[in-house]
């Protein structure tokens, strides 16, 4: 059976979540700043930090929060471990808000144009509903809808949010392929009945294993950028 629905993973996959930390950076800060900012390191513990606190909320150790409010209360314990205790409350915003304007990675968007031609393709995601529409403006990426993990009071990889997004899409799970660039959700999307589509990843997330223990015969389909994956599956 043809895949209908075409379930994107956006964080990572198809959006710069680095660069849009680090582009915010680069225009609060002047060079010469003190104290000196690793930046890349920086961003890379924003998202470390995002991913733990969210695994915390998923196994009941914190209170729901809101993606937003997971990456605020990530940021604000960031900018304090490494000395930006001077920053503007404007400036202050402008970082918490960095995620509702992520860039893509090249060719997504005319991908994603193109897979909408035969499949509904919406993404399943992490991210806020905020962050997934403001990065998707951002880009020119249109969808068919935007399931945001906020909105269905699950987050992934709780096998409850793959069971919940077949309710909506109100399709068979064999009817869906999960497109992502982590190798984890893919599985536990395939745990759900999902087909499964890897593209290589451009930025690899902390705590993902991407050692490659065979990953053609593991998924239905492996595509090494956005262009190579449109046109696997037109």
């Amino acid at each position: 059976m043809d895949a209908r629905v075409l379930l994107f993973d956006i964080g990572g996959t198809v959006f710069d979540w680095n660069s849009a930390i680090v582009e915010t950076l680069d225009r609060i800060l002047s060079r010469d700043s003190k104290p000196v900012l690793d930046r890349q390191a920086f961003a890379f513990a924003c998202r470390e930090g995002f991913l733990a606190m969210m695994s915390d909320v998923i196994r009941g150790e914190r209170p729901w929060m809101t993606a937003d409010q997971i990456f605020a209360a990530v940021m604000a314990e960031q900018e304090a471990r490494h000395g930006l205790t001077a920053l503007s409350a404007r400036d202050r915003r402008d970082l918490d808000l960095c995620w509702r304007r992520m860039p893509a990675w090249p060719g997504a968007r005319e991908a994603i144009a193109a897979l909408r031609q035969n499949h509904v393709v919406v993404p399943l995601t992490i991210l806020s509903w905020n962050m997934a529409v403001g990065s998707s403006r951002r880009n020119g990426i249109a969808w068919d809808s935007i399931l945001s993990c906020d909105i269905l009071g699950l987050y992934k990889p709780d096998p409850r949010c793959y069971a919940r997004a077949v309710e909506i899409l109100a399709c068979a799970p064999q009817e869906i392929m999960m497109v992502a660039a982590h190798p984890s959700d893919l599985r536990a999307g395939m745990v759900a009945g999902f087909r499964a589509a890897y593209v290589m990843p451009r930025l690899q997330d902390p705590g993902e294993d991407y050692s490659d223990t065979g990953f053609e015969a593991e998924f239905d389909l492996v595509a090494r950028d956005f262009s190579d994956l449109a046109k696997q599956l037109a």
